[in-house]
């Protein structure tokens, strides 16, 4: 018995040690926007219109009924469309127009959020070779980037971003701080900030102050499930999960009690062992609600202060198709 119980505590310590782990505490949110019809039917085309000859032509039919249809976010069927405008379109001695329907299999592919598959479209094609007289440069270079980023080939990605720098180094700061925002960096993010207009540096002050205001500590929310199971999963506004870990715990804690009591330690142990499941699973588990939270609210509010700021990419567009 005297053995059995410094055995015990040490169990209990590394348990609680590896449920509040620190990386269990680190903030992952998933900030996003969807493109809407809305927005992209309002932008105008970069590119000059199709003479009556170009329009009369089958890839000129092809290519005007997949800029239709790609303003009208129906990408899958204005990819096709592009395509087939891109076949027809071989043998003709227009580099400009070729690169035009490039970029609309791009850009199409990069609203429909396959990256990777834009990505393809773009080191494959001409749209490499473009210059500033490109007409959609500014957006191409938003997008090749953007693209980058998610599908995490930063070194490219980084490249872009130098160029979008040459050109607009507004563009270049908002792209860096909506990356930090993405990744839940506020420090970093505020600080690229201070770069901006005052109307986007106060709204994500106000983002920042609001979010520290609402969040819970996930620490607060270990520590009192660790004193008394349920408290937690309480402090987070868990009720029903606090009252089923409160219950739990006692009812393994009595059994275990009653076998020691009675003199059945194997009986004891392998339900203290259970108990020790429940007890340290809790404190982990209250800190993952608590971390869910935040990321809840991080991402309702962080998501509404970005559209208002203009700083996803896809709000940085002035043109389209």
């Amino acid at each position: 018995m005297k053995k059995l119980i410094p055995t015990l505590c040490l169990l209990l310590l590394a348990l609680m040690t590896t449920a509040c782990s620190p990386r269990s505490c680190l903030l992952e949110p998933t900030l996003g926007y969807t493109p809407q019809v809305c927005h992209i039917t309002t932008l105008p085309s970069a590119f000059p219109d199709l003479t009556p000859e170009e329009r009369c032509s089958d890839w000129g039919k092809e290519l005007l009924v997949g800029e239709k249809l790609a303003c009208e976010l129906d990408l899958y069927r204005a990819i096709t469309a592009f395509k087939r405008a891109h076949i027809l379109f071989a043998g003709e001695d227009n580099l400009e127009r070729e690169q035009q329907i490039e970029y609309g299999i791009f850009f199409s592919y990069y609203l429909g959020g396959r990256y990777q598959d834009a990505l393809n479209n773009f080191e494959c094609g001409t749209l490499t070779d473009v210059n500033a007289q490109f007409p959609a440069i500014r957006e191409l270079l938003i997008a090749v980037y953007d693209s980058y980023m998610h599908t995490e080939q930063y070194p490219k990605a980084f490249r872009i971003l130098e160029l979008i720098d040459a050109c607009d180094t507004e563009i270049g700061v908002r792209l860096r701080t909506a990356d930090s925002l993405v990744l839940g960096d506020l420090v970093a993010a505020k600080c690229l900030a201070s770069d901006l207009p005052c109307e986007e540096v106060n709204l994500i002050e106000g983002f920042a102050q609001e979010y520290c205001c609402k969040k819970l500590s996930v620490r607060k929310a270990q520590t009192l499930n660790a004193i008394l199971p349920g408290a937690g999963y309480y402090y987070v506004g868990q009720e029903k999960a606090a009252a089923t870990s409160l219950i739990i715990n006692t009812l393994f804690t009595a059994a275990a009690y009653t076998f020691f009591e009675k003199g059945n330690w194997a009986a004891g142990l392998i339900t203290t062992s259970l108990e020790l499941g429940w007890y340290i699973g809790g404190i982990n588990g209250a800190g993952l609600a608590a971390k869910e939270y935040n990321e809840c609210i991080y991402n309702t509010l962080g998501k509404e202060m970005m559209i208002k700021g203009r700083l996803f990419p896809v709000l940085l567009f002035q043109t389209a198709f």
